[in-house]
């Protein structure tokens, strides 16, 4: 298994990606890792990915929004959703009803970088 990181490694430098371990897990055969494999980005640049989130009626879409997008989780009364809200009507009636566009960052690493949203910046531990 080492031996096949360290090729992996290797070719990875070569062709100036990065190499980032995701999970190791046990099967039948063996140690199976997962790793990502991400073409480096400067500075500069950014990856941009488009995700929509659709379902029902008190599915949680807006609740896995806000937790993903503010960092913190629900207390199971609406906290995580309630960030969300842009509209009085939407604070009256705790339900959310616009279109939202928010920014979610995130390292070399996978790790979150940092979050726009709504006009603030939020960035992990402050």
């Amino acid at each position: 298994m080492e031996a096949s990181v360290a090729t992996v490694r290797s070719l990875c430098e070569q062709i100036e990606t990065d190499l980032i371990f995701l999970r190791e897990r046990t099967d039948a055969g063996g140690k199976i890792r997962d790793y990502l494999i991400r073409r480096r980005v400067g500075e500069e640049d950014f990856l941009e990915v488009r995700v929509a989130v659709v379902g029902n009626v008190d599915a949680g879409k807006s609740t896995l929004l806000g937790v993903l997008t503010h960092g913190e989780l629900d207390n199971g009364r609406g906290f995580a959703r309630q960030k969300l809200f842009r509209h009085k009507h939407e604070m009256e009636s705790g339900r959310t009803s616009s279109v939202g566009n928010d920014i979610l960052g995130f390292d070399k690493e996978g790790e979150v970088s940092f979050c726009h949203v709504q006009d603030v910046l939020w960035t992990p531990g402050g």
